[in-house]
């Protein structure tokens, strides 16, 4: 697996191309984003939000054009955001094809020969998911180097923000994490800045 990634939109959202030799999976592909993954992607397998902000998801609508048969695939907490332009910004409209349903749990599936495994952590938006690929995380707004995402949204919770941290800081395991903005880190690198996130929810 080849990771890609390109900083999209006045916001600067981290979007991502997964390559193998199938295909492609993209990654919250953001304001702008439509010209480059046309660009790296031969054959897209999948379209993953993960959650339904929209500089996360303000290319879906494109890319479902140039790609009908690609499954668009969010959390279904999210899904209602998709298609409804709540900043007034003009966010093009996206209807997924297919939506994670567990709750405070994960949800593998295959695409191809791909285990795609959607973890749910909501508190940034109700259904905020972190996604792992080959035991690589793409955190979205969940989690940054350093940081957590902002729970003072509309349809966000600091309730479930506090609760999901908690358990993000029990995983018994370190992996890479790739996050909706900003630089990478890993599991273990943020763990140990959890309580002092807690703390100030």
């Amino acid at each position: 697996m080849k990771i890609l990634s390109h900083p999209f939109g006045e916001y600067q959202t981290n979007c991502y191309i997964l390559q193998f030799d199938d295909g492609e999976l993209i990654i919250d592909p953001g304001i702008g984003a439509t010209e480059w993954i046309q660009k790296e992607c031969k054959n897209p397998l999948a379209i993953l939000n993960t959650h339904g902000h929209f500089d996360h998801t303000w290319s879906n609508a494109e890319l479902k054009k140039l790609f009908p048969q690609t499954p668009l695939i969010c959390h279904q907490e999210d899904a209602f955001m998709l298609s409804n332009d709540f900043f007034g910004l003009g966010l093009p409209p996206s209807v997924p094809d297919r939506t994670i349903k567990i709750h405070k749990n994960q949800e593998d599936f295959k695409i191809n020969q791909h285990i795609i495994t959607f973890m749910h952590y909501p508190g940034h938006t109700l259904g905020c998911c972190m996604i792992k690929v080959n035991n690589h995380i793409f955190s979205g707004d969940f989690i940054f180097h350093r940081c957590i995402g902002r729970s003072d949204f509309a349809y966000s919770n600091p309730k479930e923000m506090k609760e999901s941290l908690e358990r993000f800081k029990m995983l018994d395991y370190d992996a890479p994490i790739y996050p909706g903005h900003g630089e990478n880190t890993s599991i273990q690198a943020e763990q140990k800045h959890i309580d002092f996130w807690i703390e100030r929810l």
